[in-house]
């Protein structure tokens, strides 16, 4: 179980990389930029927080 949430946080880290290169690159000013990396960061950081609350818990 926790192999599959950690997995998933990588995926996500790997896909908030990618939001993050397309929106940044593809942006026409400051607003869209920040609006990039914010969804790129949540993808990131959602299952991060998510992976180590159920490591905590397992222990």
């Amino acid at each position: 179980m926790k192999k599959f949430f950690w997995l998933l946080t990588i995926c996500g880290s790997l896909f908030g990389g990618l939001i993050v290169v397309v929106g940044v690159s593809g942006a026409s000013g400051a607003p869209q930029e920040a609006a990039a990396a914010a969804l790129g960061l949540s993808c990131a950081v959602i299952p991060y927080c998510l992976s180590r609350a159920i490591s905590e818990i397992g222990k």
